[in-house]
C-alpha cells in the first residue's frame, strides 16, 4: 500500500468524503496465482513468484487499494500449523490444515505456540523480510499485521462442526481454547509489528463469526475479538499519536474484521 493509499484509507475510516470514491479489495491466494499464470503451490513455494504476482496486480490495477497488500500467507494453514496441524498442499488446489483436537478433553493438553519458531509463521515473516526492499522500491509499505481470528483458528483445530457443537455442549472448554488462541494471536500480531515498524493496522479474518447467532456471538466471539482490538489500540496509542486523540476504527465484512490506528479529533 502506498502512502497516498494509506492516507485515503484513513480518511475513509474517519468518515471523510473522498473523491473519487476509492475502491479496495482483499487480495490473496484464491485469486492471485492462477490469474498471474502460476499454480497455487508455485505461489506459496517461490518468494519470487509470490512477489511478482502481487506486483503484477498493482501494475494492472493501479487505481485500486489492495488489503492488506503483499499478504504473506499459506491459505488457511499459517496459524493452525503453529499448533501442530498437518497441512496438506496440492499443486493447484487450496491447502488444508487437518484438525489436531479429536476430543474436547484434548483442549486441556494444548500448548500456546511461539510465533517466532512454530509452524509456518517464521516463513510468513521471512518472506516479507526478503521481499521488503523490492516492495518499498515499488513505492509500497507493509501496513497490516494479519491473522485469522480466534474462532476461525479454533474451527480448524477442532473441525467446524465439532467446534460449533461444543460451544453448546462444553462451553467452559471452548472458552479455554479461545483464551489460549487469543493470547497466541496477540503475541503473533505483536511479533509482526516488531518485525515491520511500518505496520499501523490489524486485519483479522474470521468467517465463523458470521456462522453463529447473537447470543453465541456475545459470549464466544465479541469478548476475544474486542480484546485483540483493544490491545491494538493500546499499542497504537504508544507509537502513533497522543492517546487522547486516538480512536480505533473497526470495520467488518462477512469474512473479515480490520482496524487501523487513526489520528482523529477527540
Amino acid at each position: 500500500m502506498t502512502e497516498t493509499q494509506w492516507q485515503t484509507l484513513l480518511a475513509v475510516i474517519r468518515g471523510e468524503t473522498v473523491t473519487p470514491l476509492p475502491v479496495a479489495f482483499i487480495i490473496d491466494s484464491p485469486w492471485l496465482p492462477n490469474w498471474a499464470g502460476m499454480t497455487i503451490l508455485d505461489y506459496y513455494a517461490s518468494e519470487e513468484r509470490w512477489l511478482e504476482a502481487n506486483l503484477k496486480a498493482l501494475r494492472e490495477f493501479p487505481e485500486c487499494i489492495f488489503l492488506p497488500g503483499f499478504w504473506s500467507e499459506f491459505g488457511m494453514c499459517a496459524e493452525p500449523s503453529a499448533f501442530g496441524a498437518k497441512c496438506l498442499f496440492y499443486d493447484n488446489e487450496f491447502p488444508f490444515a487437518e484438525k489436531v483436537i479429536r476430543t474436547v478433553e484434548e483442549i486441556d493438553d494444548l500448548a500456546r505456540p511461539d510465533p517466532r519458531r512454530d509452524g509456518l509463521l517464521p516463513f510468513v515473516v521471512k518472506r516479507l523480510q526478503h521481499c521488503r526492499p523490492r516492495i518499498e522500491a515499488a513505492g509500497h509499505a507493509i501496513r497490516f499485521a494479519v491473522s485469522r481470528g480466534p474462532l476461525n483458528v479454533a474451527s480448524f483445530l477442532m473441525g467446524t462442526t465439532e467446534f460449533l457443537m461444543e460451544m453448546k455442549a462444553s462451553p467452559d472448554r471452548i472458552h479455554r481454547l479461545l483464551r489460549l488462541i487469543t493470547d497466541f494471536l496477540r503475541e503473533w500480531l505483536a511479533y509482526q509489528k516488531e518485525c515491520f515498524p511500518t505496520i499501523d493496522g490489524v486485519l483479522l479474518l474470521d468467517d465463523i463469526v458470521g456462522f453463529i447467532g447473537e447470543e453465541d456471538f456475545k459470549e464466544f466471539a465479541q469478548p476475544y475479538m474486542k480484546e485483540l482490538f483493544n490491545w491494538a489500540f493500546q499499542c497504537g496509542s504508544s507509537t502513533t499519536t497522543r492517546p487522547a486523540t486516538l480512536r480505533p476504527r473497526t470495520f467488518t465484512t462477512p469474512a473479515s474484521i480490520f482496524t487501523t490506528w487513526a489520528s482523529t479529533s477527540p
